[in-house]
This record gives structure tokens, sequence and C-alpha cells, in this order.
């Protein structure tokens, strides 16, 4: 039996560079992959998303009294609607609505102010006694402050109120630029309601024809559930404010708190942002009862505004928006305190409305319009 001769293996030779990169990325996972898609993708979205939110701050005057005017035509638009049966162009039926909106709302102010104004002695009245009483428990009570530490503070804040006179001028200047810029805001959200209600299926039909016409029909259908929605919304927070406000100067009125009107008419007002406004209007009740009657009154009034916020997230909302708007009450209370992050009051009185618009119209997206080969378009 003879021996085979075994030949020796050849030594391993290095693979090409070529073949050491296609090994490097084919090490890379399949997740890790996925993932590194989604965040090239994503942080482009929000690059963009910042840049169109940057330059729309810069035409703030424009883009914030068109969403008001939205928020108006979305409350006026069934008014509009049902005044259509009466004879006459369509433009009455629009400026009749708007004059509607216009009346309530004038109403309302000059209430306020007719309140306020009438009260004004009253109020200054009980704060100087509150300031009184305070100065004389810094002094008596557990601090001790001495009279003179407390004269030395008021004639200091005295000084510096003198002494920046121009900055308090400057204010004055800035305050009137305001007013002005407020007034034309106004008149923009005026005009633009009533060309919405007018001509709303026209402005409509000039914004889908921006897009291919193979769109059409999916961003029509989705649109018109947006607006459904949005108008739901809308009209079901109405509802709601007229409830906070006629319950709160009900017990403002039977505990004889002055202003109980003026202050039941903010509260309907601040319910239009969703828990937030009520505890902030809320404590501006909270303190005039305490100012006019004491803690007791003050103690009663927050305890039914800690209520009346409990009734609106467990009872109202689901019972009166869970028809039109489906968000949860978690995605409510994120949506405030991010509006109320990046835009202030602004940003507040916008974020669920526009969450709840943009929640149903993506839905409607993907869900596509029924088979229909003529869509209609507008919002009607």
């Amino acid at each position: 039996m003879t021996e085979q001769s075994v030949t020796p293996a050849p030594p391993p030779s290095t693979p090409p560079l070529s073949d050491t990169r296609h090994n490097a990325v084919e090490a890379v996972t399949w997740p890790v992959r996925v993932a590194a898609a989604w965040a090239w993708r994503l942080a482009l979205i929000g690059a963009v998303i910042y840049v169109i939110v940057k330059e729309l701050n810069r035409i703030g005057l424009v883009v914030f009294p068109f969403i008001i005017a939205l928020f108006f035509t979305a409350i006026l638009h069934p008014v509009e609607v049902r005044l259509r049966r009466l004879p006459g162009r369509k433009s009455f039926s629009a400026l009749a609505a708007l004059l509607v909106g216009i009346v309530f709302l004038a109403g309302l102010g000059y209430f306020v102010v007719w309140q306020i104004s009438s009260h004004d002695k009253q109020l200054a009245d009980q704060v100087t006694q509150v300031v009184d009483k305070a100065k004389h428990w810094l002094e008596t009570g557990p601090l001790k402050v001495k009279s003179a530490d407390l004269d030395k503070i008021t004639k200091n804040l005295s000084n510096t109120i003198q002494q920046h006179g121009g900055q308090l001028i400057s204010s004055a200047i800035t305050t009137v630029k305001a007013v002005i810029e407020f007034l034309a805001g106004l008149l923009l959200v005026l005009l633009t309601t009533f060309y919405l209600l007018r001509d709303g299926n026209v402005v409509w039909g000039w914004f889908i024809r921006l897009f291919p016409k193979a769109s059409h029909a999916r961003l029509d259908y989705a649109g018109r559930a947006g607006w459904h929605t949005f108008g739901g919304y809308m009209r079901g927070q109405l509802l709601i404010a007229l409830f906070h406000g006629t319950t709160t100067t009900i017990l403002l009125l039977i505990l004889r708190v002055p202003l109980a009107a003026a202050l039941g008419v903010l509260i309907f007002i601040g319910s239009f942002i969703p828990l937030v406004g009520l505890v902030i209007t809320g404590a501006l009740a909270v303190a005039v009862a305490l100012l006019e009657h004491g803690a007791t009154a003050a103690v009663i009034v927050a305890i039914a505004i800690i209520v009346l916020v409990q009734v609106e997230g467990h009872v109202l909302q689901p019972f009166i928006l869970s028809r039109s708007v489906d968000i949860h009450p978690l995605a409510v209370v994120l949506s405030v305190i991010a509006g109320t992050t990046l835009g202030g009051i602004p940003g507040a009185l916008i974020a669920v409305p526009l969450v709840a618009f943009l929640n149903t119209s993506v839905k409607a997206m993907h869900r596509g319009p029924p088979p229909d080969p003529q869509p209609q378009v507008g919002l009607e």
C-alpha cells in the first residue's frame, strides 16, 4: 500500500478591497439600515418644517389672522348655510353670518368693559386693603420685618420707576404699535372670514388644482374629512365654553363676587384653550373672590374650577366631541403644552384644532375616497 502525497493548502490570500467593503456593508444589519433611512428622512422633514415655521413667523400678522378667520368660519358656517334660504345673493348670507359673529363678540367685549369700569373703585379699595393687610402681617407676623425696611423697599421701587421713565415711554410707544397691528389684524380677520364664508368652495378648488390631477380626489376627500373634524371641534368647544362660563357666573353670583358676569365671560373665552385656559381664567376668579370675601370664598371657587376641569376632560369632551374628533385626552394635553411652548397663547389656541385636523386628514388620505368618478371640490 503506497502512501499518497498530500499537497499542502496554499496560504490564505488577502481579499480584494472591493470585497472587504462589500462585507462591511453586508455586516450592517437590516434593522440598523431601516433606522438610518428613517433617521435622515425624519431629519429632513423636521428641517423643512422648521424653515416653514420660521418663515411663517416673519409674516405672523397675516398668518395668525388667517387662522383665526378659519376658526370663525368653522363656527359661523352652519349659520351661513341656513341664511342661504333667504332671498338675495350669496354675499348677503355670508355678510349676515359675519354680522351675527361681530355682534356677539362686540357684546361680550362691551359687557366686560362695562363691568370692570363699574367696579373699578371697589376693586381698587380691595387691593389697597390687601396690601395694607400684607404689610401689617410682614411687620407683626413671624417674619418681623421692620417698618423702616418696608418703607425703604417702597422708596426704591418709586425711584426705579422714575429713573426708567424713558423705558416706560418706549413701552408706551410699543403698546401703540401693538394696538395698530391688532386693528390691522382684526380687519384682516373680518375680511378673510367674509370671503371664506362666501367663496370657500372657490378657494378650496384653487388649492386642489395646485396638485397633480391624479391626486385631486384623494386630497379633496382628506380635506373634507379634516374640515368636518375641525368644524365639529370648534362648535363643540363653543358649547363647552358656554357651559363653563354659565356655571361659573352662577356660582360667583351666589357668592356675591363682584365682576361675576365679566369673569364668566373671561372663563368662556379661556375655555377655547382646552384644560389650560379654564385653569388660568379660573385663577383670576379665585383671586377676585379672595379679595372680596376672603379665603373661604376663594377655596369654594377653586374647588368649582377643579370640578369643571374634571367634567370637561371626562364628560363634556368625550360626549360632545367624540362624534367628530377622535383624539385621546393625553394627545390634547401634550398638544396644548407643545403649542404653548412654541407659540405662547396663540400656539395653545391653535394646537388642538390643528392636531385634530391633521389626524383626520392623514387617516382619510391613507383610506382614500369612496369610488366616485366625479369628485366634488369644496368644503360644504
